[in-house]
């Protein structure tokens, strides 16, 4: 029951070759199918390139260059999980007969720049920044350490370690991607996955880029067991975000938040030089980015906040706790920007209707922004998930509600524009199809929809107008 319920949120990445020039994406069910011709006529072409100068946070522009860096958190990931579980390590070309041999990367410091001799900073793993270049270079040295596995139709799933060791000529899709980031003046300043192997745990990484002026912090959705834990506690924490009476705005409430995910946010941070939550470590690098970084002092960066699935959850809390910081004129958020503003895809509820009240109080006073898409018949962005389900859940999925402007994405026409539209699961559920829906793949092709190119055009804040009074 629990593999059943809990699996629309697993996202493994995996890429594969396309007839259509967009980025390389994320499969959640193991392996990507090739886009077809006459789905490529429906879409955008993904033209709007990486030097466009961004129009004030122009969805144009936002929602797939953060789609792409949702789904780019998935992938480094799994390329800097193989150098650490084989650099140095033992290997045989087969499983009883074949030939041992050390595994050795070249220049693993190129992505992995924790285990260099400069001084680390107490709120980053990196000691110094990742570029597009670095891991461009960095695959092109190593691609025999690397594998596709391609299914009979031709589609790549998840990469993994090569133990043939089998050269190769053909560069990978991430090189691809990379390089067209490297024109935008991408930087990965922080990119934290030290205590998180194949089951998962709580990743994210914090891009500067120069192009666009934006910071952003992005999660990492589902990959395994560990997450699931987390994805299917229910239950309302009423007080790691809101420890204090000056967190709590609107008098009377008793605002509670999705167990599992807080609790990814709150948990001490294991390595920490203070002891600090990863929430305060995560905004502490942030704030020293806005205060210290000369690519950014002085230049008015916004801040954005992103990631699929559970990583939208991650993101949606995040972006409330910098902003009801910020509201509070605390401190430790002095140099963030007035207004931090969430884009997710595919995020579940996280928090009450209490929760969602102290919400709409932050974004009434201009200090938060959440643009939240979700696709039609995706069950994951619900509320009230229905037996036999819900009995592999903890707490009750009936008392959570969403938050924002909602892009609803349908499959043939213009997406919907409302403000929070919380579905509930039963209205959403189409078996068997809602696990497809909730993928990364699905998410692409209806961003890309050419029916949504008007919507785009606006800024975040000409939706929200236009979503109408966000009070309800």
């Amino acid at each position: 029951a629990l593999t059943a319920s809990a699996s629309a949120f697993v996202s493994p990445f995996s890429v594969a070759k396309r007839t259509v020039a967009v980025a390389p994406i994320a499969h959640e069910n193991g392996f990507r199918p090739t886009t077809t011709a006459a789905a490529a006529n429906q879409q955008c072409r993904s033209n709007y390139s990486f030097l466009k100068a961004a129009q004030e946070d122009s969805l144009d522009v936002v929602i797939h260059d953060l789609l792409k860096i949702s789904d780019f958190v998935y992938q480094f990931a799994n390329v800097r999980r193989i150098v650490k579980e084989n650099d140095g390590k033992q290997r045989s070309t087969s499983r009883w007969f074949g030939k041992k041999y050390t595994v050795a990367f070249d220049t693993p410091a190129l992505i992995r720049t924790q285990d260099g001799a400069q001084e680390q900073s107490k709120d980053k793993l990196l000691k110094y920044v990742i570029t597009p270049d670095a891991i461009k270079e960095f695959m092109e040295l190593n691609r025999k350490w690397y594998k596709e596995p391609v299914d009979e139709d031709g589609n790549a799933g998840d990469w993994e370690f090569d133990k043939t060791v089998t050269e190769k000529n053909e560069s990978f899709l991430l090189e691809a991607a990379v390089e067209e980031a490297a024109k935008d003046n991408m930087k990965i300043v922080d990119y934290d996955d030290e205590f998180c192997k194949g089951k998962g745990g709580l990743v994210y990484g914090v891009v500067v880029n120069l192009t666009r002026k934006w910071i952003t912090v992005a999660f990492r959705g589902t990959i395994g067991s560990t997450d699931l834990m987390a994805d299917r506690d229910f239950r309302l924490d009423h007080e790691s975000l809101f420890d204090s009476e000056d967190d709590i705005f609107v008098s009377g409430g008793k605002p509670g938040t999705h167990m599992g995910f807080t609790t990814y946010l709150c948990d001490e941070k294991k390595g920490d030089q203070d002891g600090r939550k990863c929430l305060d470590r995560i905004l502490s690098c942030v704030n020293e980015e806005f205060k210290s970084n000369p690519d950014v002092v002085g230049k008015d960066f916004d801040l954005y906040v992103t990631g699929h699935s559970l990583g939208g959850g991650l993101a949606n809390l995040f972006a409330f706790k910098a902003a009801q910081l910020k509201a509070n004129n605390d401190e430790s958020v002095k140099y963030l920007p007035k207004k931090i503003t969430a884009l997710t895809y595919a995020s579940p509820c996280v928090g009450n209707d209490d929760y969602n009240k102290e919400f709409q109080y932050l974004e009434k006073k201009g200090n938060l922004r959440h643009v939240r898409i979700a696709n039609e018949q995706d069950v994951v962005p619900t509320n009230n998930i229905i037996p036999p389900v819900s009995l592999a859940f903890k707490g009750n999925s009936k008392l959570y509600t969403q938050n924002g402007v909602n892009l609803f994405l349908h499959a043939d026409k213009e997406l919907t524009v409302d403000y929070r539209a919380t579905k509930s699961s039963g209205s959403q559920l189409k078996i068997p199809k809602s696990l497809d829906f909730h993928m990364v793949t699905e998410y692409y092709k209806r961003v890309e929809l050419l029916a949504n190119k008007k919507v785009y055009q606006q800024t975040v804040e000409e939706l929200y107008n236009a979503a109408g009074d966000f009070t309800n």
